[in-house]
């Protein structure tokens, strides 16, 4: 039993269902002695943006707040794909956070609209918003890991995560972490956004003696499990 256990909330990427991806993280961390929280988010497969960005943070906030009534006086918030992204911005928006893992970081709002991939569904919401039933669902466009699909989902909670000047703009958030925040961020050589370029933001954040950059033989979906053995050791390390 580890003899400073961390509460841990980890967070799924993008259509993911339970048991999700990360499960075998989730089971190594609580071999290691850890109290893990793997919630359905509202970009669950059941639930394809049922609620927006600030809503989703509220839930996360929720599962932060239960593991610090169980007794746990550490949390650390992890994050896998679009869960990494949440888990930016939670941290750097709502704060309560005592580490930060980000695995195989994804959800790029900047990069999709640049590429034209959002930039139509972006315009068709911010004209809805304009219209007589701002809150009718419409139809727009999602992409995880190159797949393209058709959703139809509510203008504004839409914006809420594809706006690249939104809440979940990697840029932004990476600059508003706290300073003593401890930041472990994996990415394995297989996933596509290796070698992309896409992990700029790790860069700009606060510099702290614990943050570390990893690179693991992984795809993205297999990041998670290979991320476990040294995501352990440091948070045994801290």
């Amino acid at each position: 039993m580890n003899p400073r256990p961390f509460g841990v909330v980890l967070l799924h990427g993008k259509w993911g269902k339970p048991p999700f991806s990360h499960a075998p993280l989730g089971a190594a961390l609580a071999q290691a002695g850890h109290r893990v929280a793997s919630p359905t988010l509202p970009w669950a497969l059941g639930r394809l943006y049922d609620v927006d960005f600030a809503s989703a943070l509220d839930e996360i906030g929720r599962e932060v707040e239960c593991l610090r009534q169980q007794g746990y006086e550490r949390i650390v918030l992890a994050g896998h794909s679009l869960g990494a992204c949440a888990a930016l911005a939670f941290a750097a928006q709502r704060g309560t956070l005592d580490s930060l893992a980000l695995l195989a970081p994804a959800h790029f709002p900047a990069r999709l609209a640049a590429e034209g991939i959002t930039s139509d569904s972006l315009a068709t919401a911010r004209d809805a918003l304009q219209g007589a039933s701002p809150e009718r669902r419409i139809p727009v466009v999602d992409v995880n890991q190159g797949q393209r699909h058709r959703l139809r989902v509510a203008p504004a909670c839409y914006l809420s995560y594809f706006d690249p000047a939104g809440p979940t703009d990697w840029a932004a958030n990476a600059r508003a972490l706290p300073p003593s925040l401890p930041v472990h961020w994996a990415i394995g050589r297989d996933d596509p956004a290796f070698g992309r370029q896409m992990d700029y933001a790790f860069h700009l954040t606060p510099a702290h003696g614990r943050r570390v950059h990893v690179e693991l033989d992984a795809d993205h979906g297999g990041t998670p499990d290979a991320a476990a053995p040294g995501l352990i050791r440091w948070l045994a390390d801290l």
